[in-house]
Order: C-alpha cells, then structure tokens, then sequence
C-alpha cells in the first residue's frame, strides 16, 4: 500500500499545481489532462489468492513551461492500475508509476535535462535469443542527468549522469533477480591550430543478483566496477586526407560471489590507435591504420563482463597483446555501377609466452544496378590468409546479392549471404555462416495488402563442436479496410550465455570461455493476432503466443513453456470509453520440479478524458 499512496500522492500533487495555475502564476505556462477509468477487475492465480472488485485507474499529463520553453519546460506523467486490460499500457499486471522530465537553458550554449521514472508491479522479458521472451513482473526506477557548456571558441564540456534499479522475479519459478546501474560520463573537445583535440572520462558500475534458473545453479551475485579514459587528436592533411589517434585507458574490476578468489577479476587495458586516410584523386581513397592493445584477454573479458556474464579469473588473467596493420584501397566506377576494394592486414599477438602472427589480402568487389525492372545490389570477395604458426594458407569467400522488384500490385524482395573466413582472437580458428529473407507483397485494395516473409541465420567456428546458431522465421499478415490477422513462427538453437537480463547470443568465440558458463538452447514460437474495427469508433483486438524450449546448462536440463493470450476492446463515443480486457500468462521450467504459473486478468470498465487546461 505504502508504493501506491505514493503514485496517489504524486497525482494529487500535480492535480493541485494545476489547479493553482489555472489563476494567475506569472511567467509559468502549464497545461493538464488526464484519462480516469473505473471498472470491474478479476485476477487468479493456481499459486495466488485470486481477488475481484471495482477498481479505478488513470493517467494525466502535466506539461508546461516557465519564462520560455527554451528556458525551462517539463512534463510529469503519473499513471496508476494500467495494465492490458484497462488501458494500452503494455503489461500483465496493473502497474503504477511516474515519469518526469525538465529541460533547462535548451535556447542556449549551457542546456541540460533531467528526467525520473518509476514503475511498480510491471511486466517485463527475460530473453530468450530468436524465440518469445520469457515473462517477469517487478519494479524499477531510472534517474538521468545531462548537462552541456559549448561557448563560443572556448572547450565544449559534456556531463552526464544515470542511476537505475530494477527488482523482478520470473512467473514459473522462486528466482528473483536485480538489477543496479550506475554511469558518469565527462567529455570535452576543443579546435585549435587546426588540430581537433578530445577526451573523455567514463564510470561504469553494475550490481546484480542472476537467477540461475536454467542451470540448476544457485543465484549469483556479480559486483563491476569500470572506470575509462579516452584522448583523441585530428588533423586534416593534403590530397583531402585526415590523420588521427587515439589512446585509452579502462580500470576493471569485477566481483563473483564474496569469498572466491577465482571470480574476481582487477586488470587494466592500455589501446593506442592511428590512422591516415587520402583521396589523391577522384574516386580513388587510401589509408593506413595501427592499433596496439596490452591486454587482448582482458579485451575478452570486457566483452563478456560487460555483457553480465560470469567468467573465471584464468580467462582474463593472461598476459597477452596485440599489434594490428591495415591498408586499404577504395575505387569507384560510377559508368560501371561498380566499387572496388582491398584490404591488407598484419595481425601479431602474444599470449602466455606463445607468439601467434597471420598476414591476410582481402578483395571485395560491390555492384548496384537495375536488373530486369528491379534493383540489385551485389557483393563479392575473396581472403587470402597465411598463419604462421601452423604455416598454411588459407581462402575465405564472403558475398551476398539483394534484389528488389514490383511488378504491378506485387512487391518482392529477396536476399542472401554468405561467408568464411578466418579470424585470429588469441587463436586461429575459421568462421562460416550464411542468411537468407524474402518477403512478397501484393496490394489487394485501396485498403487491403498482404505480405508474406522468410528469414534465417546460420553462423559457426568450423571444426568447433556445439559451435553452431541457427535461427528461422516466418510470418504473414493481412490486412483488410476493417479487419487484419497476422501470424509467425520461429525456431532458434544455440548457444548462449546467462544474464541479469536473460540468455545472450555468445559475444566472443566459445574456446574463449570456460564450457561451463555456456547454456545450450533449442526451441520453437508461435504467435497469431487479430484486430478489427466491425463498426465506427470501434477497436478489437486478441494476441495468442507459444514458446516451448529446451536449455542445458553444467549438465542440467530443462523444459520451458511460455503461453500468452490477450484480449482487449474499446469503444469510444464523446469523452466516453468503453474497456473491456483478458490476459492469460501460462508459464513454467521443468527444472524447479513444480507445476507452471497460471495468471489471469478480466477488467470490464469505462474511461473518461479530460482536459483541464
């Protein structure tokens, strides 16, 4: 009751505020309006008391500004009890909350803003990749700060400031999770004799509980802490050319439960970074560019860590570096719809005493033209890679085509691409993989269309069992002057690593981490919607989903189901509306041993809009 009164309190105020204003408050300008409903309300639930009665909700909007708009304007938002039932706020349950925002000085070199939100007993995804997410509820709240001085001749300075919490647990399952971000951020940037010069200071903290709800892992707890540093220079340079470099510095510090050494984490990454770039003459552009980073598993790491993902202290704590050369060629034949491309690189990297170094000439040719009525658009090219410590050499092929064509009512659409190549991160190791969409579309009125897609990805490290991620879908619509259906279906397999905010697809290749961070993952969705407007002023629609998975993690296995189903109709006449919605949440994990989550929602009530002033 206590997170309710507050959202209550929240809209009396604004409500008296606007009432002041409506007489005289000097240079203040503000406008109010707001949506209130009151109906009756049904929940249930197979592991809840299930409850009913008349309940009320409603928005407002209380916006406005002072002196100037330019000077300072602001908007506040409070809403309370809106859910899919009762409103078109997108979620399960009833939720609460306020946003509010300001903006200070906008007309001049010195603006900034600050918004707040917070939202109680709302729904929200834990996702799942390629397939319907699964569904939490909780609260959360977000607080942003910007500020900007850009004078005239003198360094810009830019100041930023966020902090935001999220508390939610997964319908189907005891596994609560949290979530908690914190980022300051300072830049600058200032052109003197010709030289561009900027630099930068970012802070980034996160704190989170993750439910290990797929392993059949206890939760974890992780504490990150990164702190950056970023210097850059420019300076244009003849035949239109430009030089520049860079240098940065990240502090990281990462903490995996409270006792264990091996999951903690505290390194630092020096990168330094240079490059040219000419255009001697029409259509023609060269470059050269080096990098240099002192820490290539601590970069790894990063990656991961920053993704939310727990992982080992060996991983990151090797000694290792990288040197990296490019050049590269750019010409364009216009008469010839043609550009060429190529592409050499230098690669040297050092780790745990071993020294690993791979040279690799890339060619690439691009061709846009009108084909047979349509547009086509081409890409072809050819990697020539020597490795030298196993001393062979390798071919990669990378190459996609994409063709648009209408013809009369019909549009069509189709693409594909392919590649494989080698990479070298910390080890050789060959990537390949393809894509393919299509879609097909036909007008069947001056309202009426149809359409019609495909689409799928396949990518793997070649040689690397359980390497592979797959997805598909599929889907079709219709849509008529006063009634439309839709429906889709996707299969996805992978695999992923676990998050605060759920599965993600692998960001760095799987020899890189530790096997029993990976979770496996297979599953297939459904879903199918409708919507129609039978007379004037008259809205339906209805939405039905399935999800069914299966993930391994460290050995443990588990069967998912995620079922949604809504309903929601209004019918509006003068200020008046009519509400009527359904929601049903069907959803379990056959890891916890106990039966799904069944939750259920009916609310039947009406709206009414006004507009104070």
């Amino acid at each position: 009751m206590g997170k309710v009164s507050v959202i209550l309190a929240v809209c009396v105020i604004g409500f008296a505020v606007g009432a002041s204003a409506q007489v005289n408050a000097g240079e203040a300008s503000m406008n109010l309006n707001a949506n209130l409903s009151a109906g009756y309300n049904d929940d249930y639930s197979n592991f809840g008391a299930s409850d009913h009665g008349i309940g009320f909700g409603g928005t407002a909007n209380l916006f406005g500004s002072y002196h100037n708009p330019n000077f300072l304007s602001f908007q506040v938002q409070p809403f309370y009890d809106q859910s899919r039932d009762n409103s078109t706020y997108q979620s399960l349950t009833s939720a609460s909350g306020v946003n509010a925002s300001t903006q200070l000085f906008t007309g001049t070199h010195y603006g900034g803003s600050i918004s707040y939100s917070t939202v109680f007993n709302s729904s929200g995804n834990f996702g799942v990749p390629g397939l319907a997410n699964y569904t939490t509820h909780g609260d959360s709240d977000v607080l942003a700060v910007n500020w900007g001085a850009h004078p005239e001749k003198l360094p810009s300075l830019n100041l930023s400031f966020s902090d935001a919490n999220s508390a939610y647990s997964i319908y189907g399952i005891s596994a609560p999770g949290t979530l908690h971000t914190d980022t300051f951020s300072a830049s600058s940037a200032y052109q003197v004799a010709g030289f561009g010069l900027s630099g930068g200071y970012q802070h980034t903290g996160a704190q989170g509980l993750v439910p290990e709800l797929l392993t059949g892992e206890p939760a974890q707890n992780n504490d990150t802490s990164a702190n950056a540093f970023s210097f850059s220079v420019t300076h244009n340079l003849p035949w239109s050319g430009n030089f520049s470099a860079a240098a940065s510095r990240l502090d990281l510090s990462t903490d995996w439960g409270e006792t264990a050494s091996s999951d903690r984490y505290n390194g630092v990454i020096d990168s330094f970074g240079g490059g040219v770039n000419f255009t001697p003459r029409t259509h023609l552009s060269v470059g050269a560019n080096a990098f240099y980073i002192d820490n290539l598993a601590g970069t790894l790491y990063n990656t991961l860590v920053t993704s939310g993902v727990s992982v080992q202290e060996s991983e990151g704590q090797q000694a290792s570096n990288q040197l990296t050369l490019t050049a590269h060629a750019n010409y364009e034949m216009p008469a010839q719809h043609l550009i060429l491309s190529a592409f050499a690189q230098r690669e040297q990297q050092a780790y745990g005493g071993a020294a690993f170094a791979s040279d690799s000439i890339n060619g690439t040719s691009m061709y846009s033209n009108t084909l047979l009525g349509g547009t086509f658009n081409g890409v072809l090219g050819v990697t020539w890679t020597s490795i030298n410590t196993s001393r062979e050499a390798l071919l990669g092929l990378i190459g996609s085509v994409n063709y648009t064509h209408h013809i009369h009512l019909w549009t069509l659409t189709g693409a594909f691409g392919y590649s494989q190549d080698v990479q070298t991160v910390l080890i050789a190791y060959t990537t390949s993989g393809y894509t393919y969409s299509g879609s097909a579309g036909r007008r069947l009125g001056r309202k009426s269309y149809w359409t019609a897609s495909a689409s799928g990805a396949r990518s793997l490290l070649t040689g690397q069992p359980g390497s592979a991620n797959s997805s598909q879908s599929y889907s079709s619509s219709l849509g008529l002057s006063r009634f439309s259906i839709s429906g889709a279906y996707a299969i996805s397999s992978g695999n992923a690593l676990l998050t605060p905010t759920g599965l993600v697809t692998t960001p760095v290749p799987l020899p890189v981490i530790s096997p029993a961070a990976v979770v496996l993952f297979n599953g297939r969705s459904y879903s199918l919607g409708l919507g129609a407007q039978p007379v004037r002023r008259m809205n339906l629609s209805a939405s039905f989903s399935q999800a069914l998975s299966n993930t391994q993690g460290n050995s443990i296995a588990s069967s998912n189901h995620n079922e949604t189903m809504n309903f929601f109709m209004t019918y509006n006449f003068r200020k008046m509306g009519f509400i009527a919605g359904y929601s049903r949440l069907l959803q379990g994990f056959s890891v916890t041993g106990a039966p799904p989550t069944l939750e259920g929602s009916l609310y039947v009530g009406v709206s009414r809009w006004f507009n104070f002033f």
